[in-house]
């Protein structure tokens, strides 16, 4: 196991969620951006921000080619281009800004800028910054936008950047909604068992020897870090993952923080050693890498992390973080596609990210109690995974919904286009002909913690969500392409549902109940514990949070075929392999 270390930073007390802003370059002076406005859609202006609130800014810088084209041309199965992945070098030459980007880094610099840090294909510069200096940098003023329970810090107007060829401006407005609550690793209220790694593999029909020549790389936060001698206890326990070994794990840090509780949870190393943990049980040849980042901070949505973590030339790439709710469309909120996203893609490297762990909410925000899907999750550029639990059945494998009172896995119907891939063999309700909206999940893995890990040196399971799921499924990609041809490999979400068509046996079609009898993703909030001696009148349940009511009244359920609690299923590495290579 090896450990690699960078250059020191700092993290910042602000949790929030990360926005983007959308581009108009305004000649050779400089760049206009237009901040998106649907995260304070609704709230008043409560008047000025606070001039000492650090935004966590990432500038992209336009690339030289039309990255935006390419990666939706890439993305279709029907276009020539799907199947010819760029090496690094290619990208670099074609698209990169390595040029350039001394340029945006001493700007950011200039204007006060700490902990600037650049990506190697130089699109992206990153920086922790207060809003006094970014207002002076980019003649805008930032206010504090408010409903009494929601807060969000954004800007008045457009953003001017002093600086020919911006595309972007990440982090410019940020909303006082824990991080990570949703997808933070946590004890589930599962009634099962606890398996070691061999048995899990058996109950997902891993293949033997999966990943060799595969590097996994999960972006994680770097106060999250996990413990080498649990991971090494994992692997020498009995019931191991066969052949895994802890010289192909390593860890690289660009941040150094103390645990806390700024991803909305203090755990010690339970997240990160819950992902190694999973990606090296499906993939036990594969490289791991765990790439901590300042992924929880302020306005931090993850672009600049994902952008250095291409960095390492990855086959896989997991960010395991739910960003945030998404209530129409993507643009509306979120701005651009982040650079890293559409690289991923035409590069050929999957990046899966979970669906969220609250249910229909797919994330929940304070005060908001409907459903909605999450972000990065709806996007047509990343594999969106679910939560299922898996268990014996009358002492057979099998797989429900995961749905544990608290906890259920987040899906639902976005606002985006459906696109044309986006379907699969006997999908019923959710046919093209009357759901013209993208589904998610598209695909689940276990989030019910059955797998048995160590956290401390104590071997404990029941922690999960759908953060494990996603580790989970991009092992399993990693362990499937390590055994396929390079024309045959799944590299974007349409691959699985093409194959989906093709080979359903490859997919484990959830259709029954878990072992509550719930077969749905509504959200089941349980009730606040009543003070002791408590007399007087019981306070209103929690109220139910059920998702897809236009489609289906009593909530998205589980049905034979694609549906949006579990989208395809959950993946058979072995049956996907002998589809593919037939």
């Amino acid at each position: 196991m090896t450990k690699k270390r960078f250059r020191r930073s700092f993290g910042c007390a602000v949790v929030a969620l990360a926005l983007s802003a959308s581009s108009q370059n305004a000649g050779a002076a400089g760049s206009r951006i237009t901040v998106p406005q649907g995260a304070f859609a609704g709230l008043h202006d409560a008047g000025p921000a606070d001039p000492r609130t650090l935004l966590h800014l990432a500038l992209e810088l336009q690339p030289k080619g039309d990255l935006d084209g390419l990666a939706a041309q890439m993305s279709d199965p029907t276009n020539p281009a799907h199947r010819q992945p760029l090496s690094l070098q290619a990208f670099l030459d074609r698209f990169g800004r390595t040029q350039d980007d001394r340029a945006a880094g001493a700007l950011l610099r200039s204007h006060g800028g700490t902990d600037v840090e650049v990506a190697g294909d130089g699109l992206v510069s990153g920086a922790l910054m207060r809003v006094a200096d970014a207002e002076k940098l980019f003649n805008a003023h930032w206010d504090k936008w408010t409903d009494g329970t929601r807060t969000v810090i954004a800007p008045t107007g457009p953003l001017s950047v002093p600086l020919a060829g911006v595309r972007d401006v990440r982090g410019a407005v940020v909303a006082t909604t824990p991080r990570l609550a949703d997808t933070r690793p946590s004890f589930t209220y599962f009634r099962g068992d606890w398996y070691d790694p061999v048995r899990f593999r058996a109950m997902t029909d891993a293949v033997e020897n999966g990943g060799g020549g595969q590097r996994i790389v999960l972006v994680e936060d770097a106060s999250d870090q996990f413990e080498v001698n649990d991971i090494r206890k994992f692997l020498l326990s009995e019931g191991a993952p066969p052949g895994a070994d802890m010289q192909r794990i390593s860890e690289r840090s660009f941040m150094f923080k103390n645990a806390s509780t700024e991803c909305g949870r203090d755990d010690r190393g339970q997240e990160a050693g819950l992902d190694v943990s999973s990606a090296v049980t499906m993939a036990p040849m594969a490289e791991v890498i765990a790439d901590y980042d300042d992924v929880c901070g302020g306005g931090n949505d993850g672009t600049l992390a994902l952008s250095r973590a291409m960095d390492l030339d990855p086959t896989v790439i997991v960010f395991p973080i739910v960003v945030g709710p998404v209530d129409t469309t993507i643009a509306a909120r979120y701005g651009l596609t982040p650079l890293p996203q559409l690289e991923a893609v035409v590069r050929g490297i999957p990046m899966v990210v979970p669906a969220g762990d609250e249910g229909a909410y797919g994330y929940k925000e304070a005060g908001v109690e409907k459903p909605r899907v999450a972000w990065p999750c709806v996007s047509t550029y990343v594999i969106c995974v679910g939560g299922t639990q898996l268990g014996d059945r009358d002492g057979v494998a099998d797989e429900g919904p995961w749905n544990d009172l608290g906890h259920a896995g987040g899906g639902g119907i976005s606002g985006e286009p459906r696109p044309a891939w986006q379907d699969a063999p006997g999908d019923f309700l959710f046919s093209t002909r009357y759901v013209h909206n993208k589904i998610v999940p598209d695909v689940s893995a276990d989030a019910a913690g059955h797998l048995r890990v160590y956290w401390h040196g104590y071997g404990l399971g029941g922690v999960g969500g759908t953060s494990e799921s996603a580790s989970i499924v991009g092992a399993e990609l990693a362990a499937i392409n390590s055994l396929i041809g390079p024309n045959r490999r799944l590299l974007t979400v349409a691959d699985l549902y093409a194959l989906s068509h093709t080979a359903p046996q490859a997919f484990r079609d959830i259709t029954l109940e878990n072992d509550r009898g719930w077969k749905d993703n509504t959200l089941r909030p349980r009730r606040a514990p009543l003070p002791k001696n408590f007399k007087g009148i019981l306070p209103s349940p929690p109220p139910l949070v059920k998702g897809c009511a236009d489609q289906q009244p009593d909530g998205c359920t589980v049905t034979t075929g694609f549906d949006a609690v579990t989208g395809i299923g959950s993946l058979k590495e072995r049956a996907a392999v002998a589809a593919l290579r037939s």
